[in-house]
């Protein structure tokens, strides 16, 4: 296509599904709303939305679930159970995983894996883990802290281990480097070192500074450079 030359009908339909795919909120595939009384025997209250579900679907798939039902705690008689501090869209997120209807995509594994964590569900967190593994396009700094909250130590060395230039490390370190531990932070700073070394004022935030510390001084000297 020549510069300046309207695009085709393809194009367009192409650049239209991309758009859409990108802006538009996922459908939910189930909705639990109570309809058949056969299928729920518990209602779960979630910033003010109702969740209709059953307590043994729930159970087996989450401990959390199984010790709030059957381990002998007030809620077992309870026929509505407000759960606090969860997010209702990420709840419905992770029912729809429990009831094997949703598959783990870019756009959800980062509040389904925490709410897998959080519900000790085994099965849905392995899902997330596998996802994670495969991602080719998220933003390293965030699938860094996540493999690190997430103790997935085979994820943190592929993270760590693709850092081949200053710009690699300065994406890495990026817009935070809260959550990072001492061995991670150890590492950028031996690796960033490797690369050239940088000016003396680095040597003083190095071995016995914070991590908060050491990550600043890692982004000062990166400042002070010129990008690839």
């Amino acid at each position: 296509m020549s510069e300046g030359a309207p695009p085709s009908k393809r194009q367009c339909s192409v650049l239209l599904r991309r758009e859409t795919e990108e802006t538009s909120p996922r459908k939910n595939i189930l909705e639990f709303v109570g309809s058949d009384t056969n299928l729920h025997d518990v209602v779960l209250l979630v910033q003010n939305r109702k969740f209709y579900v059953n307590k043994k679907q729930l159970a087996v798939h989450s401990k959390f679930f199984h010790r709030m039902f059957f381990g002998g705690f007030e809620e077992t008689e309870k026929d509505e159970i407000e759960i606090k501090d969860l997010d209702a869209s990420q709840f419905h997120n992770f029912l729809e995983a429990v009831y094997g209807v949703l598959y783990v995509d870019d756009s959800i594994v980062e509040g389904l894996i925490e709410l897998a964590d959080r519900l000790d569900c085994e099965h849905i967190l392995k899902k997330c883990k596998d996802h994670l593994m495969e991602m080719k396009n998220g933003p390293s700094n965030k699938l860094l802290r996540m493999a690190i909250r997430y103790d997935m130590k085979p994820l943190k060395t592929k993270i760590l281990s693709s850092i081949k230039t200053k710009r690699d490390l300065r994406d890495l370190i990026r817009p935070t480097t809260d959550g990072f531990d001492h061995e991670t932070m150890n590492f950028l700073l031996e690796k960033s070192l490797g690369m050239e070394q940088g000016p003396l004022f680095f040597e003083d935030g190095f071995p016995g500074s914070s991590t908060n510390e050491s990550a600043r001084t890692v982004s000062r000297w990166l400042a002070m450079r010129d990008t690839d």
